[in-house]
């Protein structure tokens, strides 16, 4: 049995795809075999970019692979050349859950999620990241339930772990933190799309500051577009902010565990999350969350964490305050939170979606052989 894992991107991209690709191709190689393959551009693909989403064929596929799509985005090909045994992963629906997602698309990009979505529909199985993600599929794909299966993605436990001096080290690499280390630090990881919250989040700070004079919000990663800083930047000067929220754009992944143990919590209040790494990625560290009871994140932080409604932010300082005040809660989510983050492991991850591909061959065997007999001569 051959697998070949559909890189519609840089396998080495740092983006959440990129991981899971990564992440997934290393714990299937002790499997089955496995490589990557990439898409074929059409021609003009250069000066007209969405030509990327509907490629020509898969470059290095071998008949008779079984075929995994690890995105939406490159289904679209199963529409004129589809290629069976195949399987796709769906990350999130958020353009189907939050509508003002499908409204902040131009034109050309709704037509290439349409297509994309219709491809995705012909592969023989689908991925869910989340048992949320899972419901959605099946609620506005309409997808048959036997079709769709829900397999958590697991989490680089020898990368995040707690590290005691993470604050005292990051401020080694970050010559700038020197002047805060003495402070409070929350942290938020992810982009600022409007399904972030971003909003909400910084009003629940500036709740916080009245108790927390000298709190500060970290935030890591890209704004995810120039209008999204845009507004974040407003509502941080409305709120009087400036001196209290800490940006960071690029920060390898490698870092990241040091920003999860320098916090004394993690925090989101994203409206939508398909599975929610950073909140995992945070317990994994040792660091208490508070996040939304919003999409996937309650599957994923349990009785881990804070959980809050979306846009309740005395709710989220109110919790920010009894992480930093409570040290016997602290220590006690931080407990609870190593002890989950277990749960979530790249070797089961692939094991059992070894078992859907072993699913698609003994489906495919059976078919074809029945095919075979109903051809014999009686």
């Amino acid at each position: 049995m051959q697998v070949e894992l559909f890189a519609h991107m840089p396998v080495d991209s740092v983006s959440g795809i990129g991981r899971y690709m990564r992440e997934l191709h290393a714990h299937l190689q002790e499997r089955v075999p496995v490589r990557f393959v990439t898409p074929i551009d059409p021609p003009l693909t250069r000066f007209f970019s969405p030509l990327h989403f509907f490629p020509l064929g898969l470059r290095g596929h071998q008949p008779g692979s079984i075929v995994h799509f690890t995105q939406i985005m490159g289904c679209a090909i199963m529409l004129y050349r589809p290629y069976h045994p195949s399987v796709a992963t769906v990350h999130d629906l958020g353009f189907l859950e939050l509508p003002e997602e499908w409204e902040m698309l131009d034109g050309v990009a709704r037509q290439m999620l349409r297509l994309s979505l219709a491809g995705l529909k012909r592969v023989d199985m689908i991925v869910a990241d989340s048992e949320f993600t899972h419901h959605g599929i099946i609620r506005h794909l309409g997808i048959p339930p036997e079709r769709a299966v829900t397999i958590y993605p697991g989490i680089d436990h020898e990368l995040f772990r707690p590290i005691s001096d993470a604050r005292e080290m990051l401020v080694r690499h970050y010559s700038h933190l020197a002047a805060i280390a003495p402070a409070p630090w929350l942290l938020y990881v992810g982009s600022e799309l409007p399904r972030k919250n971003m909003s909400t989040l910084l009003q629940a700070i500036a709740l916080v500051r009245k108790q927390i004079p000298n709190i500060r919000l970290i935030k890591v990663g890209s704004a995810g577009g120039e209008h999204f800083r845009r507004e974040t930047s407003r509502v941080i000067s409305e709120l009087g902010l400036e001196d209290h929220i800490v940006i960071f754009e690029d920060v390898p992944e490698a870092a990241l565990p040091l920003f999860y143990g320098a916090a004394d919590a993690f925090v989101t209040a994203s409206r939508l999350e398909g599975f929610g790494l950073p909140a995992l990625e945070a317990m994994a560290c040792g660091t208490p969350v508070v996040c939304s009871n919003a999409g996937a994140l309650p599957e994923v932080v349990g009785d881990a964490g804070f959980l809050v409604e979306p846009h309740d932010a005395r709710g989220f300082a109110e919790a920010m305050v009894q992480v930093w005040k409570d040290g016997h809660l602290r220590n006690r989510l931080i407990e609870i939170g190593l002890q989950r983050c277990r749960l979530f492991a790249w070797e089961q991850a692939a094991a059992e979606t070894v078992g859907v591909y072993h699913g698609l061959r003994h489906r495919a065997t059976t078919h074809s052989k029945v095919e075979a007999r109903s051809g014999e001569p009686r």
